[in-house]
């Protein structure tokens, strides 16, 4: 009796662990093609700037490109560690240094009369007074790794000023 259940008990496990292999079916997904990158639908640009990005200036032709990195934080104030933008104003009567640099990208500006009459992207530089130098522009372009931003002076104009930022 013991050895039948013994039989019954071998035979029992020598089926149980027996292991079945299938074929697997190719994927579906596209092929990579190698030096292609993802699509990306980039988010509004309120949400798109906010993180820190490397900037190079767009000037004429003629005058030095500046390059360096800027950050641009939910509470729309920029880290500018490279001076994007000055960090000084000149108030007529002195030289003030800036205490905020402060970003609107949907904001007002009552001195435009060139055309141009989409949104603004703002840039207040701030002193401990609380006036302040406002650097009106536009978003050229919004991409998810790029934008392009000229200042408003430019808008019709040949010769653009403003920025690339790139991540």
């Amino acid at each position: 009796m013991k050895t039948a259940l013994l039989f019954v008990a071998v035979v029992i496990i020598a089926t149980a662990c027996r292991d079945e292999f299938h074929q697997l079916t190719p994927g579906t997904d596209p092929p990579l093609v190698i030096g292609t990158k993802p699509t990306c639908q980039p988010p509004s640009i309120e949400k798109n700037i906010i993180g820190t990005w490397h900037f190079e200036t767009i000037v004429p032709s003629g005058e030095t490109t500046r390059v360096g990195s800027i950050m641009f934080n939910d509470q729309l104030r920029l880290i500018d560690p490279d001076s994007l933008y000055s960090n000084y104003i000149d108030t007529g009567s002195s030289i003030a240094k800036v205490v905020a640099k402060v970003y609107n990208t949907n904001a007002s500006y009552f001195q435009i009369n060139n055309g141009y009459n989409g949104p603004i992207f703002r840039v207040d530089l701030v002193i401990a007074d609380g006036r302040k130098e406002q650097w009106p522009m536009y978003v050229v372009s919004n991409e998810c790794d790029k934008i392009v931003i000229h200042q408003i002076g430019s808008y019709s104009s040949s010769l653009k000023r403003g920025f690339v930022l790139t991540r």
